[in-house]
């Protein structure tokens, strides 16, 4: 496997976290916001795709162990339980996706606004996750107008564009908000244990 294919999975990895903390609560009080908060935006992002780096956000202290070529270490499909938390609040925001190529899909997820981060790594800077227990889990992680998404759906589907540079634009984000659109081509897929490719365009919004 090549270094960036190694790293782009990398990406995926933090999901798994994420997702069994989601899971696991059943209202926003049990939900533990320290995982997502150690995914939060660094100084750079999408620098490339350097093995063990890739630009994007923190690893956990320890990861899973390392699964089959190309799998994803997520909660399931929506045939075998929950993959998502039950935290997302649309009247909070949420996220809007199409999803072409490799995978035809569309998303389409509430802003699980507790565990998000805004300007908390500095200017420019956001952690934005949507989620709910059917339909999946999306991370948007933004920092000095670059983006980096991670999704993982139904059906052990998981999604991220790695190093790999998403079209962005952001037309509002300050300590209270954020609101933009985005595309991102060439996108890493992993389902069950095939690996391809797919483009995600979506827009999104989000506030306190």
């Amino acid at each position: 496997m090549s270094a960036t294919t190694r790293s782009s999975i990398r990406l995926i990895l933090p999901i798994a976290t994420a997702l069994l903390l989601l899971g696991c609560g059943s209202s926003a009080g049990s939900a533990t916001p320290a995982s997502p908060a150690a995914q939060a935006p660094g100084p750079s992002v999408a620098t490339g795709a350097s093995s063990g780096s890739g630009g994007g956000p923190s690893q956990p202290a320890t990861e899973p162990a390392e699964s089959a070529e190309g799998s994803i270490p997520a909660g399931g499909g929506a045939s075998n339980g929950p993959i998502g938390g039950d935290i997302g609040d649309r009247t909070k925001g949420s996220v809007q996706a199409q999803i072409s190529g490799g995978l035809t899909a569309s998303v389409d997820l509430p802003f699980a606004a507790p565990l998000a981060q805004l300007l908390s790594q500095g200017p420019g800077t956001a952690y934005l996750p949507f989620t709910d227990a059917v339909n999946g889990t999306l991370f948007l992680t933004i920092s000095d107008n670059q983006l980096i998404v991670q999704y993982a759906g139904p059906n052990n589907v998981g999604l991220t564009n790695g190093g790999t540079p998403c079209d962005l634009k952001v037309t509002a984000l300050d300590a209270g908000q954020a609101k933009g659109t985005f595309t991102c081509k060439g996108m890493l897929l992993i389902k069950d244990n095939a690996m391809g490719s797919a483009d995600m365009s979506g827009s999104f919004e989000a506030h306190r």
